[in-house]
């Protein structure tokens, strides 16, 4: 009789430890659930807001009906989106390639070459990723006045640039010091070089780390505004978040509808640039932090 006692309390503890295991379960998907309808919401309502017209926002429908599909026409057309797309791109793309190589170039030199003054270097890189924009701002502007570069695409290149160094530099160097020295070896016994290492066997192992700096840097300087805004006052040479921005108070005002389509507009590139290489960004960004 113990015995049968004794199965039936550890099946009876099994099965509470089961239930309890399975109400977790729920809980967590459930606050998952939440979280995620918290994140989308606002970008689906933009969506929905972007087919709609102005009778039908003052109404407080949230599904547009009928849709207005012809907002979005109106918008490129409005707001010159076409010169606007090509200013963000053109400065963003720049940027990001000069910054990437830059950092890869930085983070193999600090992660794998011992010289003296390492730290010294790490160290600088590490306190360029505590300085905000902000302080920047006002040199910055009397630099680029001096040199005549404002309302170009310098004035926004160059400082994007320096800006990024620090943190691809340091995302690149913990990666290339993850990289087993047994490969920097044999091709050194093969006669090779230490840019024929760097450009032949270790850059193409560090693919997710090259992948999360560009993915970063390129959501960063695409969203920047407040640099864009003051160095880049011409209308021909604004790009998408200072564009759109100035003609909130002329084609846009009091035209929500061709607003929300506009910021849908400006929106598409970083979320095809994420789901194109959220895999590559994902493994760089958990290989850094397990590395680090």
């Amino acid at each position: 009789m113990s015995m049968v006692a004794t199965t039936a309390s550890v099946a009876r503890a099994q099965r509470l430890v089961g239930h309890r295991a399975r109400a977790g379960r729920g809980v967590l998907w459930a606050v998952l659930l939440v979280a995620l309808a918290l994140s989308i919401a606002p970008g689906l309502y933009m969506v929905s807001l972007s087919l709609m017209d102005n009778p039908q926002l003052f109404a407080g429908r949230l599904v547009p009906w009928p849709p207005h599909g012809e907002n979005y026409p109106r918008a490129w057309v409005a707001s010159n989106i076409g010169r606007l797309y090509w200013n963000s791109l053109y400065v963003t793309t720049v940027s990001m390639v000069v910054t990437v190589a830059i950092s890869a170039l930085a983070g193999y030199g600090l992660g794998r070459i011992r010289f003296a003054g390492r730290g010294l270097a790490y160290a600088i890189v590490l306190v360029g990723l505590t300085i905000p924009l902000q302080i920047a701002l006002i040199p910055l502007f009397i630099n680029l006045r001096t040199l005549g570069l404002l309302n170009t695409p310098l004035a926004l290149i160059g400082p994007y640039t320096a800006f990024g160094l620090a943190f691809g530099t340091y995302i690149m160097k913990g990666f290339f010091e993850g990289l087993p020295r047994e490969l920097e070896e044999a091709a050194r016994l093969d006669g090779a070089g230490d840019f024929r290492i760097f450009a032949w066997v270790m850059l193409p192992l560090t693919r997710p780390a090259l992948a999360t700096v560009a993915i970063f840097l390129f959501l960063q300087n695409w969203n920047e505004f407040l640099f864009a805004l003051t160095f880049v006052t011409e209308g021909r040479m604004r790009t998408l978040p200072t564009g759109i921005y100035a003609l909130l108070s002329s084609e846009f005002y009091g035209n929500y509808p061709i607003l929300a389509a506009s910021l849908v507009l400006f929106s598409v590139p970083v979320l095809v640039l994420y789901f194109l290489f959220q895999r590559e960004f994902i493994e760089g960004l958990t290989a850094g932090a397990v590395k680090h």
